[in-house]
């Protein structure tokens, strides 16, 4: 790798591992504060959550990305513009209709109480979309520090007015109390996209009609789109399953999701360690991919060197959260019952970052279209084998745990034969 590329690389990571650092502190003290019951709603919150806002942003970064490093300078913005431009069309549909599914979606989860944090998670359809597009041109430009240190600010105010609002507010119903973090998460979302757009530099003189680009966005921000949708779907079928599943192996209510808030609140954020590093190499990679994709010598010697590289620092993360299972279980959240969790949940570690590289690799060789089978084939197979262990009293949260990284093993070798398909496809010149 060049030493740009290496420099960008560390800088981001830097900046994620910021970033991370002070999620995790933030779920710490909720853990605290509020409990694993209420963190449960949250989480309940959180995958509809994600589900709202996954169509507008999952694969339009990576298309902006993409147009914008092979546009000249005079171009370099009309992808940006195309992309708000769908944003804003798609937010006036999105936004009001999840505002009016809301109840229906609260009732689906299976605990009602999650209705004022859905009620919160409305704006940031178009926040985090345009947020999205912004961040789309800034990683085709190499400017990839500027979404990392927007993000960082997101993530230090989300912190700072969490842990304002909640002492402050303590004495709201639980429903309420849940979605305070959510109420704070929109207001520095809000304040992150404001900086990038400040500092973004966009081109003073434009040619061309962004109208035009729209298509092509659209071309490959699709099947991303699609497959994140599907998958995220699933997830929050599961999150929502996970709690019923639980009750249905002898668990009381309120116990069935205290454990899923030990599980997506404290457990699984972990398992995503390696992703700080890996997502920052997608994303530092992918426009040199895209400028490299007719030199197929120069193309392949990026991609071993991306695979290499992110590998091997998902091996290290993943021995290193074996070692400290105890220490985070006992000194940290204070629930001694975790390291075991912890230690079961190790391998979806590395699993999770090799189908972070895995996807970034093929989306930055424009090969969106071939995923969506494997993808919608290992998500159904997790959700299944969630649904078949998680009520078996011996195995509970493991169940989980064992369909999740069937899952990933699965997309994994689906789009590993995408790329040795490529990767045999073109020959070296």
């Amino acid at each position: 790798m060049s030493n740009d590329v290496k420099k960008q690389t560390l800088l981001i990571t830097g900046l994620n591992g910021v970033i991370r650092a002070m999620g995790f502190l933030l779920r710490i003290l909720m853990a605290r504060l509020l409990g694993a019951e209420i963190m449960g709603i949250a989480e309940l919150a959180s995958g509809v959550h994600m589900l709202a806002i996954t169509p507008l942003t999952s694969g339009l970064p990576m298309a902006i990305s993409r147009l914008t490093a092979k546009e000249t300078a005079e171009q370099k913005s009309m992808p940006l513009q195309a992309g708000l431009r769908l944003v804003r069309r798609a937010a006036l549909v999105l936004i009001p209709v999840f505002l009016l599914l809301s109840p229906l979606l609260a009732r689906l989860t299976g605990d009602v109480r999650v209705l004022p944090s859905l009620w919160f998670s409305a704006p940031c359809v178009l926040i985090l979309g345009y947020s999205a597009a912004y961040n789309g041109y800034c990683y085709g430009t190499k400017q990839s520090w500027l979404p990392a240190v927007s993000e960082l600010a997101e993530q230090t105010l989300r912190l700072l007015f969490t842990l304002l609002l909640l002492p402050l507010l303590g004495s709201l119903t639980a429903a309420w109390l849940a979605a305070v973090p959510v109420a704070s998460t929109v207001l520095a979302e809000a304040a992150g996209l404001l900086l990038v757009v400040c500092t973004a530099r966009l081109p003073r003189s434009v040619h061309g009609s962004a109208a035009a680009w729209q298509r092509p966005i659209l071309h490959l921000a699709v099947p991303s789109t699609i497959t994140r949708v599907v998958g995220t779907l699933l997830r929050s079928v599961t999150s929502i399953l996970i709690p019923l599943r639980l009750a249905a192996s002898g668990l009381p209510g309120s116990e069935a999701t205290a454990q899923l808030g030990m599980l997506n609140g404290m457990v699984l954020p972990l398992m995503m360690l390696p992703c700080i590093f890996t997502g920052a190499l997608n994303m530092v990679m992918a426009p040199r991919l895209a400028q490299s994709e007719e030199n197929a010598r120069q193309c392949k010697r990026i991609l071993l060197r991306l695979l290499a590289a992110g590998l091997l620092v998902a091996l290290v993360c993943t021995g290193l959260l074996v070692l400290a299972a105890p220490f985070v279980s006992v000194v940290i959240y204070r629930l001694p019952e975790l390291t075991a969790l912890f230690k079961a949940a190790s391998p979806l570690c590395f699993l999770c970052a090799a189908e972070n590289l895995s996807v970034g690799c093929i989306t930055a060789l424009g090969l969106q279209k071939q995923t969506l089978w494997g993808a919608l084939g290992a998500s159904l197979t997790s959700l299944v084998l969630t649904w078949c262990l998680t009520a078996q009293p011996a195995l509970r949260l493991e169940g989980v745990i064992i369909g999740l990284a069937a899952g990933h093993v699965l997309h994994i070798l689906w789009n590993s034969g995408i790329l040795l398909r490529w990767w045999r496809g073109h020959t070296l010149r």
